[in-house]
């Protein structure tokens, strides 16, 4: 493979590197940061680091926080390959269901109790990891042999912040005799056990991953609100009060902007880090995929390819779009603004378009159809993923259908009102508060579906959860300013009419 740097393309390449990429969509990779980081080389051709990221992966953060698709597991794989060298430190990973399903009884016990959950939680990230590192050094899970739990677990009662990595190494030494005896006993144990059980020995440091926490909030979930806020305090406390161990939650922006209203220990979260993309973030994230592409097609190391973005966007995309007043738009900008802000969103937009062109570069009517697809998929997104907090949230949404983009204040407040009076929607308790009118509009606005406009000259200047998360607290109800559906989801609206 060459690795020249390459600056520039010949007439001749671009159409190779059309050629090799026509009907066929998979150099902009995966959705997901688990098949995506698979991919070869991926830390060193494909991550993309904006400046939020190198917090996002130091030792003392406790909470990351994004929306869908915004890359909470890209940083939390890369957070962990960053430590893998490290042999005292053992990384433990788990998921929210997971935590539920194991805890459940707990955690229930703690909502009905009312008060000192944050006990319960350090408790439970310990028994978390004392239960993955007793089945990775074994291949059995700890709780099958009774005497050995009840020892272990013992120890870990009573736990607080600072001594949290002290009681776990101290569990260890009841862990690691027993699980020598097991795989002594057992010919047919992995024969890696031996060095797995090594490891955990001589660790005495410990990082607990967990993500996907917002799962906690669904309807029918284990915890409260109250509950949340507390695990979070535990994390918090036990990552900035103890120097061997650590503790990092992952969770969906729409549930850490719930969570904060009148939280006493929401001023004392030391760690936390908004995964916010702007538009050179996202511009970057294409730039490297593109350099992919090239170097796939041409046979060159990606990292050699020098040629300036627009030249590479062009070799797939039409330079220009047309908008609705005539006016010309950059089709790369165009793009950013109309996907929900993350690298997830601009690339489902972006292989909608690649997948329906017959050739390079695409046309404005192919990404035309192709924005309909993402905006209908995008509907259907939100209807499952905010669903369980909104009673009747298709039905709002759909309500919108047939309506211009923009509405003055009353129009929208009237509206809302008639879908909440009549019945045909309410949002669960928690999870937005003022008038219903009031709070139906905040958690529209929350979860990307509106956004609001403010007029400046010949102008609007937007505010949308994606880029101004907090500017929901102050929601403006006068006529003074424009809401407006998003973009993202306008088309897909249009497809609901008879």
């Amino acid at each position: 493979m060459k690795s020249d740097k390459v600056r520039s393309l010949t007439s001749a390449q671009v159409e190779e590197i059309r050629k090799r990429w026509l009907h066929d969509s998979s150099f902009f990779g995966f959705p997901d940061a688990e098949r995506d980081t698979a991919q070869n080389r991926w830390f060193e051709y494909l991550l993309v680091q904006p400046e939020w990221f190198s917090n996002a992966t130091s030792t003392t953060v406790t909470v990351a926080v994004a929306r869908k698709g915004a890359g909470k597991s890209a940083v939390r794989l890369t957070s962990i390959e960053k430590r893998k060298p490290d042999s005292k430190t053992l990384i433990v990973e788990a998921s929210a269901d997971e935590l539920a399903s194991l805890h459940a009884e707990r955690l229930v016990k703690a909502a009905e109790r009312g008060y000192g959950a944050v006990s319960d939680w350090m408790q439970i990230y310990a028994d978390l990891i004392v239960r993955r590192l007793a089945r990775d050094m074994s291949g059995r899970l700890l709780t099958s042999d009774d005497d050995i739990a009840v020892r272990a677990w013992a120890k870990t009662n009573g736990i607080t912040e600072r001594d949290f990595g002290e009681r776990i190494v101290d569990v260890l030494k009841t862990l690691v005799p027993w699980a020598k005896k097991i795989a002594a006993e057992n010919e047919e144990q992995d024969k890696g056990s031996t060095e797995r059980i090594a490891r955990v020995a001589q660790a005495t440091n410990f990082a607990l991953y967990v993500d996907d926490f917002d799962n906690l909030q669904e309807e029918g979930g284990a915890t409260s609100i109250r509950l949340i806020r507390d695990a979070i305090e535990a994390a918090d406390r036990i990552t900035h009060h103890n120097k061997n161990a650590e503790v990092h939650l992952f969770m969906r922006q729409d549930l850490w902007l719930n969570i904060n209203p009148g939280w006493h220990y929401s001023d004392k979260v030391s760690g936390v880090v908004h995964l916010n993309w702007d538009f050179g973030d996202l511009r970057r994230w294409t730039n490297q995929r593109l350099c992919l592409a090239i170097g796939m097609a041409l046979n060159i190391d990606p990292t050699a390819v020098s040629v300036p973005f627009d030249e590479m966007w062009h070799i797939f995309f039409t330079p220009q779009v047309t908008l609705k007043n005539k006016t010309q738009s950059d089709s790369f900008s165009y793009f950013v603004r109309r996907s929900m802000y993350t690298p997830r969103s601009l690339r489902s937009m972006i292989k909608f378009s690649l997948d329906g062109a017959d050739r390079f570069p695409v046309s404005e009517s192919v990404i035309e159809e192709a924005e309909w697809s993402y905006s209908v998929d995008q509907l259907e997104f939100l209807k499952t993923e905010f669903g369980s907090l909104c009673v009747g949230l298709d039905i709002c949404l759909q309500s919108f259908t047939g309506k211009p983009l923009e509405w003055i204040a009353s129009d929208l407040y009237k509206h809302l009102k008639g879908l909440i009076g009549n019945g045909q929607v309410r949002l669960n308790k928690g999870v937005s508060y003022g008038e219903p009118d009031i709070a139906l509009s905040r958690f529209l606005y929350r979860i990307g579906f509106l956004e609001v406009r403010y007029p400046q000259d010949d102008r609007y200047e937007v505010r949308d959860v994606m880029r101004h998360p907090d500017h929901w607290k102050s929601i403006r109800t006068d006529d003074a300013v424009r809401w407006a559906v998003r973009s993202a989801f306008f088309n897909g609206l249009k497809s609901h009419r008879a």
